[in-house]
């Protein structure tokens, strides 16, 4: 498997999996023209992508899907919430490329297997995903308000995993929005901190001490990499944890491909 990381952060998401038969691209919160540059910059032609999964309606993870899908004809699948929260913004899907997943519940494809996994969030029916192959395992989880078991049981099974390190509290507290923004941010339906990606990561490294994982969705305006990476290695570390490999989804940029 390969993993590459397009883009990350509140002004858009997409990431790519590869298998040895399927390119997938989880979400593509970006214009189709930007995230189609990125995947050549990689040596990937858009055309070879064989399905996108979504994990929610929100603008940042589905602006570029409805004319990705017109122009390369390829499969769509998301929750039927997901659907119905995006269908104005993607404008027409042919019919024979929707596909309706259910949160929850693992569907194979030919050498691979992947499971939508529910997350917390402001929207309608949301999810992660973690995709399976060749007894390899990538899960990718942002935009939940805070981690399930389930979620904790997928991420100390993985092999790579993003997961989310999105605001610092004190920024945030401190910082220009509205109260009612932060408390949205900050509840249970909005999005993990440094510190609560953290104290998940400490809790994960107990048993997945040889993992990557990469902090995913920083915001631009509450949030810095520097202080994500160095709050959340501390975090770690100071469980008396092995940090291991705990990288950035570099904010803004591609990462490079992962091998795992």
């Amino acid at each position: 498997m390969r993993f590459c990381s397009i883009a990350s952060g509140s002004n858009g998401n997409c990431y790519l999996v590869e298998t040895g038969e399927h390119r997938l691209l989880l979400d593509i919160g970006l214009s189709a023209k930007t995230a189609e540059g990125m995947l050549r910059d990689k040596g990937i032609e858009p055309g070879t992508v064989t399905a996108v999964f979504v994990t929610h309606e929100h603008s940042d993870h589905t602006s570029g899907v409805g004319v990705w899908a017109r122009r390369y004809k390829v499969p769509v699948l998301a929750t039927a919430g997901t659907w119905k929260g995006m269908k104005k913004t993607v404008g027409e899907i042919p019919g024979e490329l929707q596909f309706e997943i259910i949160s929850g519940k693992g569907y194979r494809m030919s050498d691979l297997r992947i499971e939508a996994i529910p997350t917390s969030h402001d929207a309608n029916d949301p999810c992660g995903y973690t995709v399976e192959s060749e007894g390899r395992k990538v899960t990718v989880l942002t935009d939940t308000g805070f981690v399930t078991e389930r979620m904790f049981r997928h991420l100390t099974e993985s092999d790579l995993a993003v997961l989310e390190s999105n605001h610092d509290i004190d920024m945030l507290m401190n910082g220009p929005y509205p109260m009612s923004l932060k408390q949205r941010i900050r509840g249970n339906h909005g999005h993990l901190s440094n510190q609560d990606c953290g104290r998940t990561l400490a809790h994960v490294r107990e048993t997945n001490s040889g993992a990557t994982f990469l902090l995913g969705h920083l915001s631009e305006e509450n949030n810095t990499p520097e202080l994500a990476l160095k709050t959340v290695k501390d975090m770690v570390a100071g469980a008396g944890m092995p940090v291991g490999d705990i990288a950035l989804t570099c904010r803004g940029r591609s990462t490079d491909l992962f091998r795992i």
